[in-house]
């Protein structure tokens, strides 16, 4: 029998199969598959009410200089803003891709019924948008009550002013506006998948992506190449320029972008061996042997679960080194000049530094809060994805407790591996980033900035994700042993 007489005789099965799956289990797990972005979305929504409220407030608080101050602070607040949408574009754009490789076969029916690969994308894509709506929604809502409470309560306890406060502003939609836009544009790329997946693809049982896809498309290693080739001169380019000139931001800058963003698009050329090596150093019981094979089984699927959390570790080590050297330089070149032995000096400048180290954790900390999120997220669609694997490995012996530890050690071992290269990437970036900003005031030196790291800082946001991605790994890891060998066996 030819593929097209086979295909032909199974059209009547798949138009059955995908009526069936559009009233039941698609219908009601279109909306869960979301949730991810919903989540994200809110969670972007909330951070840019936080941030456009605060340059309200310095506008309310200094009526005298015409909202300049307020303007400076909305400026900045855009700045840190883009950094969450970054990370939320990259943890959207993963969901996107998990999703449609849990829908594949679902995805080949439809396409075998006459539906084009576009329309299916434009579904599957606006589906996105819809619950990336109700997610800025609510949490633009949210984030404005909670102004409203902080402000009232300020007031209360004497540490604000009273005096009439907006307590929601017009520049609120900007952050409303790029949450959506980010989600739009970011679910419409993550839905690429969908014109790879062809209509015979229907009569598998297997609900994976095509072998093809998990290997890197020449296309993306060249563009990763050239990234990071390109982006790496710049960047070393700009610190050699920083050693004379603070111009040598803006250049490094650049530099940063295209050489991160080509480390984001190759991620799936280093993380499945990072994962890997992890895996085998977690032990030889089967717990960790289901882990370590799960985790780098797909590499495509070990990836979008990674990299979102590698952005927002690398975001947050980074400001975390440039601020520790920029302590250091600032202090010796004040001793230099015959100032830096005033303790009061030292004192004020020491304290700002601080309070500024703790806001930009808390800023750029959200990205981390993202990646965790994303993380754990593609965990818990995957297991949905798995429910059939996850019920013959209980047929054939394993315990539900094995599988609940695998489900845990899989989510550890991904966030040691985003944590480690994270941080690796964020030393480099952030030691980069002061070299050609301060690298002119140490001429001593060579105009070479030094390396500062504080350590017990790294190790608690380390700390901190691992124990994140262990807690939230733990409703996962229940659904999973929810499934027994006999409802695996059904699961078409």
């Amino acid at each position: 029998m030819s593929a097209g007489a086979a295909v032909t005789e199974q059209r009547p099965v798949a138009v059955a199969t995908a009526k069936r799956t559009g009233r039941g289990s698609a219908g009601r797990g279109r909306w869960r598959d979301h949730i991810v972005t919903t989540v994200v979305a809110f969670i972007i929504a909330v951070y840019g009410v936080a941030l456009v409220q605060g340059s309200q407030l310095m506008s309310d608080l200094v009526p005298a200089d015409g909202g300049m101050s307020g303007l400076i602070v909305f400026i900045t607040a855009l700045v840190f803003l883009a950094l969450g949408a970054y990370s939320a574009a990259v943890v959207t754009v993963n969901s996107f891709s998990t999703i449609v490789a849990g829908r594949v076969r679902q995805i080949a029916q439809y396409r075998l019924l006459g539906a084009t690969a576009r329309s299916l994308r434009g579904k599957l894509a606006l589906e996105g948008v819809v619950a990336g709506v109700v997610g800025t929604i609510v949490g633009l809502v949210a984030g404005t009550a909670a102004y409203a409470i902080v402000i009232d309560r300020l007031v209360a306890v004497g540490d604000l002013p009273p005096m009439d406060y907006v307590l929601f502003s017009g520049r609120t939609i900007v952050p409303a506006f790029i949450v959506i836009a980010t989600v739009a544009i970011a679910a419409w790329v993550g839905t690429r998948p969908v014109g790879r997946v062809s209509p015979v693809q229907a009569l598998s049982q297997s609900v994976e992506a095509p072998l093809d896809l998990s290997r890197t498309p020449i296309a993306q290693r060249v563009v990763t190449i050239v990234a990071l080739a390109g982006g790496g001169l710049l960047l070393v380019g700009g610190s050699a320029i920083g050693a004379v000139s603070p111009f040598g931001l803006p250049i490094a800058f650049f530099g940063g972008v295209a050489s991160f963003s080509g480390i984001v698009i190759g991620a799936r050329m280093f993380v499945p061996a990072l994962l890997s090596a992890v895996g085998r150093a977690m032990g030889g019981g089967v717990a960790a042997r289901l882990a370590a094979s799960n985790a780098v089984r797909s590499p495509r699927a070990a990836t979008r679960g990674t990299i979102g959390m590698i952005v927002g570790v690398t975001l947050t080590v980074m400001f975390v080194v440039a601020i520790a050297i920029t302590r250091v330089v600032t202090l010796d070149y004040a001793a230099s000049l015959g100032e830096g032995n005033d303790p009061t000096f030292i004192a004020m400048t020491n304290m700002m530094l601080d309070v500024l180290t703790w806001i930009t954790v808390a800023l750029v900390g959200v990205s981390a809060i993202i990646g965790a999120t994303g993380m754990v997220a593609n965990l818990s669609l995957g297991v949905l994805q798995r429910q059939r694997e996850l019920g013959l490995l209980r047929a054939v012996g394993a315990t539900g407790g094995q599988v609940r530890a695998s489900i845990a050690l899989e989510a550890v071992i991904t966030s040691i591996v985003a944590i480690g290269a994270g941080a690796v990437f964020g030393i480099g970036y952030g030691w980069a980033g002061a070299q050609s900003t301060l690298g002119a005031l140490v001429g001593e030196t060579g105009g070479l900035v030094p390396l500062v790291v504080p350590w017990w800082l790294v190790a608690i946001i380390a700390a901190a994700a691992v124990l994140l991605a262990a807690i939230t790994a733990l409703a996962p890891a229940i659904r999973a042993t929810r499934v027994t060998p006999i409802q695996a066996l059904a699961v078409e």
